[in-house]
C-alpha cells in the first residue's frame, strides 16, 4: 500500500504541473518588441543682413547703399561738409527656427580721412533714438514681424563740434574716405 500511495502521489504531482503548464500558457502575458529611429528636425538658422545670408557671406558691405539726398547747394548721392544722410541694416529671421538677440555697433572706420563723419541717430519703425555705443534687439520666434530695419543717420559736421576747419574739408576731397565700420553680432537665445 505503501507504493500504491507513492504511486498516486507521484501521478497526482505530474497532473498537477500539466496543469499548472497548461494555466500558465493560458494566462501568458503577450510580449513583443519593436524598433524604430527618431527623425529629429534641426532648426533652420538663416540670417538675412540686407538680403545676404550671412552664413554664406558674413561681409555685407556691398549690400550697404549710403543714401544722400543733396540740397540746393551739395549734388544728390555724394558727401560734403553739413551733408547728412543714411544707410540702413535689415536684420531678417524669418527663415530662422529660433529666437534671437543681435547688437549692432556702428563707428568711424579707423581709415577715414574725415574725422568729422559721425553718426547723429538711428530709427527702427520710424521711431527716433540717439546713438550710444550699440543698438540691441530681440527678434523673438513667435514675433509678428521677424525682420527689423536700422535706419543709421549719418552728417559731415562743419560748425558746432567739428574737428577739421576748412583747410582740411577741402584737403579731404582729394582721395579722402568716409567710412562707418558696421559690425553685427547675431546669438541664438538658449
Amino acid at each position: 500500500m505503501k507504493i500504491k500511495r507513492k504511486i498516486i502521489l507521484f501521478l497526482s504531482l505530474l497532473s498537477l504541473f500539466y496543469c499548472v503548464s497548461l494555466m500558465q500558457e493560458t494566462y501568458a502575458k503577450y510580449v513583443s518588441s519593436a524598433n524604430a529611429s527618431a527623425s529629429l528636425t534641426v532648426a533652420r538658422w538663416n540670417v538675412l543682413v540686407n538680403n545676404q545670408d550671412i552664413i554664406q557671406n558674413s561681409n555685407f558691405s556691398s549690400t550697404i547703399s549710403p543714401t544722400f539726398a543733396g540740397t540746393a547747394n551739395i549734388r544728390n548721392g555724394i558727401i560734403a561738409p553739413t551733408a547728412e544722410g543714411y544707410f540702413d541694416v535689415v536684420i531678417d529671421g524669418t527663415n530662422t527656427d529660433v529666437s534671437f538677440n543681435w547688437t549692432l555697433t556702428l563707428e568711424p572706420d579707423t581709415t577715414n580721412t574725415i574725422t568729422d563723419l559721425a553718426i547723429t541717430k538711428y530709427s527702427i519703425n520710424n521711431i527716433d533714438y540717439p546713438y550710444g555705443s550699440s543698438i540691441t534687439r530681440t527678434i523673438a520666434l513667435n514675433d509678428a514681424s521677424r525682420s527689423t530695419t536700422v535706419r543709421v543717420y549719418v552728417k559731415w559736421n562743419d560748425g558746432t563740434g567739428e574737428t577739421m576747419d576748412n583747410e582740411a574739408d577741402t584737403a579731404a576731397t582729394v582721395d579722402g574716405v568716409a567710412a562707418i565700420k558696421v559690425n553685427l553680432n547675431v546669438v541664438q537665445i538658449r
